[in-house]
C-alpha cells in the first residue's frame, strides 16, 4: 500500500518534511503510527498523542491505497 503523510506542527519540525508518500505491507492508521515511530525515533513520543485525519476526516482504523493521512500533534494554547 502507498499514503501520502503531511506532517504538521511538532511532527513537521521533527519530522523535517511537510509531507512524503510511504509504502508500507499495513493496513491501518495504527499500523501506519508503529512505522512512523520506527523510522522517525524522535517523533515516538509525539505519535501516541497526535490525530490522524484520512483525506481530510478525523478517522483511526483502515487504509486504502492512495489514502492521504495527516499527522496532527495537539496544539497547545494559553
Amino acid at each position: 500500500m502507498e499514503v501520502k503523510v503531511l506532517y504538521f506542527a511538532q511532527a513537521r519540525e521533527l519530522v523535517g518534511k511537510e509531507a512524503e508518500t510511504i509504502r508500507f505491507t499495513g493496513k491501518t492508521t495504527e499500523d501506519l503510527r508503529t512505522l512512523l515511530a520506527h523510522k522517525y525515533p524522535a517523533l515516538e513520543k509525539v505519535l501516541s498523542v497526535s490525530r490522524f485525519a484520512v483525506n481530510g476526516e478525523y478517522y483511526e482504523g483502515e487504509l486504502k491505497d492512495g489514502d492521504t493521512v495527516a499527522v496532527i500533534p495537539p496544539v497547545g494554547g494559553g
